[in-house]
């Protein structure tokens, strides 16, 4: 049983402390900017009325160029496509939320519809695929993605660019909590570095 655990954990070859750190700044924006959301949900950014969306856009570039960059240190091919894909769609979408400030946030609908429900689909496949590690922490992490995804899609309980904000920062606090639990599943494994 030991041995099928190290074969499975050999694909998070970052330090635990690296993983936690990530999901506790991660936890910390999100939770931030979700408060935020709500108590001045009305804020300018780069001229335009899109509430806090072009500074989650830029914190969910980050995010996925971080997870580009794990895929590249992944001993596996399997950690390298998990990575990689998740991390290839957290950019794309991250700067297509940055760039969309020239137009009106209802535009950002459909896009963080297909984002939100993507990502919680994919991280529910995957840990049908992958050995994760907790996967109960992932599994929560992607039905609430999906969750704020058909809440955005009916548009309940607003349609406002401010809910959008709402929903992205608390899928990026989730998430960081996910980090945060694998962290901790790494460090309690002594043969993985």
């Amino acid at each position: 049983m030991t041995e099928s655990k190290n074969i499975e954990l050999k694909q998070y070859t970052s330090s635990p402390i690296w993983y936690k750190i990530r999901g506790v700044v991660m936890v910390l924006v999100g939770a931030t900017v979700a408060c935020l959301c709500i108590v001045a949900p009305e804020v300018y950014m780069l001229g335009e009325n899109f509430s806090w969306l072009p500074l989650l856009g830029m914190v969910v570039t980050v995010v996925g160029v971080l997870r580009c960059i794990d895929a590249f240190y992944t001993v596996t091919a399997q950690g390298f496509l998990v990575n990689m894909q998740g991390g290839v769609l957290d950019v794309v979408v991250g700067l297509l939320v940055l760039f969309a400030v020239n137009g009106i946030p209802e535009d950002l609908h459909l896009l963080l519809v297909g984002y939100l429900v993507t990502q919680g689909i994919y991280r529910n496949i995957i840990l049908s695929i992958a050995n994760v590690p907790n996967p109960m922490s992932n599994r929560i992490t992607g039905i609430i993605s999906i969750i704020f995804g058909m809440l955005i899609w009916g548009d309940w309980p607003t349609s406002a660019a401010w809910f959008l904000a709402f929903s992205l920062s608390v899928d990026i606090s989730f998430r960081g909590w996910a980090l945060i639990v694998l962290a901790s599943a790494l460090k309690k494994q002594p043969d993985v570095v």
